[in-house]
């Protein structure tokens, strides 16, 4: 590995901020160069059109380049402070003109700006013997919902007969999540192309899919949703009858309190296994965090067909506003002491929220 690539591991430029930064467009992509050590050495850094960084150091006093700090027995005081500047430089750069790409293929990345978008969802890295493998946990109970790691493809579980070795050697991002235990939901995942029985996890209740973009996106973001709501603090499922569930609506984003002002029924995005005739009770996040409407779900699996202008929301639900609370009745402290800890994405109530709740609609 080159000097400079330590420096731009897991990043990715942002070709947008170079000219900014003092990067001169050239034919083979850009470059910048900066005196550093009271102008005895001119750092010379390239980055072509796929994002690659290259560098040299030149001895401006010898006008050659400047070749000790790559040479792992080079050492001396004069060396290590050279090699300190120029790497200040190149923190710099990273700093300045790249963005985070913490794993190594492009839907992985985008997976984990879906969690921490939705949910502000962070990885972590649960085993010190194995640092490659980053884990995603749920905020209230701390349990594994993602896991990703990088695998050789010989190694999941498939009929291999018709790959070379080579191919079996490949080395890919894959992540472990969990399903229902429901046998045709498994084997119907299991036939779609990207999806494998788990590796080295219950084969029962979780799959590994590969990172690779043969799954779209839109599902994996669905399958990695519902993985995390499983291994969340459980609801209570009505045997029979209507269950009821809280949504969070962010008012940064949609302003709900608008749409139900002009009508009391709107169309919602699909959400979890949410049916008609289910009870949704919307929460208000900050700066409200309070339930502020009761709602009845009219219809469930519309097509969105541009009403809502987000193209990945594929299908919608029919709701209507049947009561409105205000804000002190439901807050988040309330629903804590109904055993409700958060709201970060679709959930069914607790079994002491729908007795709090329940009476309160009833009637309505």
């Amino acid at each position: 590995m080159a000097f400079e690539d330590e420096f731009f591991k897991r990043k990715r430029v942002n070709f947008n901020k170079l000219l900014a930064f003092g990067f001169m467009l050239t034919d083979k992509g850009y470059t910048y160069s900066r005196d550093i050590m009271d102008r005895n050495f001119q750092a010379q850094i390239e980055i072509d059109r796929t994002g690659r960084v290259s560098g040299r150091l030149l001895d401006k006093d010898l006008d050659e380049e400047y070749t000790a700090i790559y040479v792992l027995g080079s050492t001396g005081n004069y060396v290590g402070k050279v090699r300190e500047a120029y790497g200040k430089l190149l923190i710099e750069i990273a700093e300045s003109c790249f963005e985070d790409r913490p794993f190594n293929f492009d839907q992985t990345n985008r997976l984990a700006q879906h969690l921490q978008k939705k949910y502000g969802d962070q990885f972590d890295y649960p085993f010190t013997k194995y640092p490659q493998y980053a884990s995603y946990r749920h905020p209230a109970n701390r349990k594994w919902y993602a896991l990703i790691f990088n695998l050789q493809l010989g190694k999941l579980d498939f009929d291999r007969s018709q790959l070379t070795q080579q191919e079996l050697e490949h080395e890919l991002e894959v992540v472990n999540i969990k399903i229902d235990k429901e046998q045709e939901r498994l084997e119907e995942l299991l036939n779609i192309d990207g999806i494998y029985p788990s590796y080295h996890m219950n084969k029962k209740s979780w799959i590994s899919i590969v990172l690779d973009g043969q799954l779209a996106d839109e599902f994996l973001y669905e399958l990695v949703d519902r993985s995390r709501d499983l291994v969340g603090p459980k609801g209570y499922k009505v045997e029979n009858g209507s269950d009821y569930w809280l949504i969070p609506a962010n008012p940064k984003y949609y302003d709900i309190d608008a749409e139900f002002a002009a009508t009391d029924i709107i169309k919602w995005t699909q959400k979890a296994q949410i049916k008609k005739g289910d009870w949704v009770f919307i929460y208000v996040t900050a700066p409200v965090k309070a339930v502020r409407y009761a709602c009845r779900v009219l219809d469930v699996h519309i097509p969105n067909n541009n009403y809502r202008e987000n193209s990945s929301i594929k299908e919608l639900m029919e709701i209507k506003r049947i009561k409105t609370f205000d804000d002190a009745s439901l807050s988040m402290e309330v629903l804590k002491a109904h055993g409700v800890k958060t709201v970060r994405g679709p959930r069914r109530m607790t079994k002491e929220m729908i007795d709090l709740v329940e009476p309160q609609v009833k009637d309505c």
